[in-house]
């Protein structure tokens, strides 16, 4: 993936082990918040979103800060400070004894993921311009295989308590952030680092800084809907399972992990062809189409093997991802990568916020009494409609950059 291969080694492991501690906690959450809510179905699904919410605000407010700082300070202090971090708060989560408690950890999680900026900054930073499509395809693949281990691993611990898995990651994570401090490389020299200014400090700073470019400034609309779509379908992916299908942890981890290994297939080999065939913007406009049928064919299934049916389409999907940070990351100096992927990750972040804010809640109502027709498809449905719109925005964008 990089110019640097040692480098690339030591980051592809951080992300490895860093989505497999996130993904141990997915399949047990819901079920978690459920419980401190009384088991009731429908505020349990109402809290959880709340519980995301909170998470994706954090990133929102901290990501273009932290893309900031590694462009000042580098990489490394930030990825380490931020493992540290996770660490702790998956403690905090496995000891919490109200919602309350669990949705604090949940902002502190989100201060803490907001490293993602610096992470996608470090990929950035070891591969040539041409390689950076195949460079954040094979860093979307790493993060699959640890997206199938976490939840399938998740979902096995879950069957000894919802709270067993927050442990295991909190563990796992603190070995992730000794490792970091033993063998991770600094990959931004001291002489291409920008001095901080207070403009770091307003979330909404980068946004505006790049929103007249004629290309960053479209496909960040896009990334937003996209996000927003994608966000709504991650809160709901459990919720749905649970009530349309019955599935309990172990299936919902058996499911997220036959979706890491479609995402690892695509990420590993369509993605790359794809970007190398069609090019970045034609891959950006095929990923989104397909994760747009992706989410159609989910509001409708009403058997598990219509959902595991589905995920053939991200075969195609996944190629949005890597094609739209190579387009982005192109487009920019290196001393910019940190200001330009904390960007990102706070326009990700925002769509997050409401993202499983509306998912969640359309998914209560039209599961509650008050639902004109009972479908708790609904807010698949609505997420494929954002995906939609976005790939018309993408179309513009991208019309106007050429």
């Amino acid at each position: 993936m990089a110019d640097n291969r040692h480098a690339a080694r030591f980051i592809l492991l951080t992300i490895f082990l860093d989505a497999l501690g996130f993904g141990l906690v997915v399949p047990v959450v819901p079920h978690l918040v459920a419980s401190l809510a009384g088991g009731d179905a429908a505020a349990g699904s109402a809290a959880f979103g709340v519980m995301q919410a909170a998470y994706a605000g954090a990133t929102f407010v901290c990501a273009p800060l932290l893309g900031r700082l590694s462009d000042r300070f580098g990489r490394r202090p930030v990825l380490l400070l931020a493992m540290a971090g996770a660490a702790i708060d998956h403690l905090v989560a496995a000891l919490a004894g109200s919602i309350g408690l669990l949705i604090a950890a949940r902002f502190f999680a989100g201060v803490c993921g907001a490293s993602s900026a610096a992470a996608t900054a470090y990929v950035a930073d070891s591969a040539s311009p041409e390689n950076r499509g195949r460079a954040f395809a094979i860093a979307g693949t790493v993060f699959g295989i640890g997206f199938v281990s976490g939840p399938a691993l998740g979902g096995f611990l879950g069957e000894f308590g919802p709270r067993v898995p927050f442990y295991v990651a909190a563990a796992l994570t603190g070995l992730n952030a000794l490792y970091g401090l033993l063998v991770l490389p600094e990959s931004l020299p001291a002489e291409r680092r920008r001095p901080l200014d207070l403009g770091a400090l307003n979330p909404l700073g980068g946004v505006l800084s790049w929103w007249r470019h004629p290309l960053i400034g479209g496909l960040m609309a896009v990334v937003f809907l996209f996000m927003l779509a994608h966000s709504g379908i991650q809160a709901s992916w459990v919720l749905f399972t649970d009530v349309q299908l019955g599935w309990g942890p172990r299936e919902v981890g058996l499911s997220l992990g036959a979706l890491g290994i479609v995402a690892i297939i695509a990420q590993a080999g369509m993605a790359p062809l794809l970007i190398r065939r069609l090019g970045p913007g034609r891959a950006l406009m095929a990923g989104i189409a397909g994760m747009s049928l992706f989410c159609f064919a989910l509001a409708f299934a009403a058997a598990g093997w219509q959902v595991y049916a589905a995920l053939s389409l991200l075969l195609v999907a996944m190629a949005a991802g890597p094609a739209a940070q190579a387009l982005v990351a192109n487009a920019v100096r290196e001393n910019e990568q940190g200001l330009l992927q904390g960007t990102i990750s706070g326009v990700t972040g925002l769509a997050a916020v409401f993202g499983p804010l509306i998912g969640t809640w359309t998914f209560a109502h039209f599961i509650g009494p008050a639902a004109p027709v009972h479908f708790p498809g609904a807010a698949f449905l609505l997420a494929g409609v954002l995906g939609l719109i976005g790939l018309g925005l993408a179309a513009l964008a991208l019309r106007r950059s050429a």
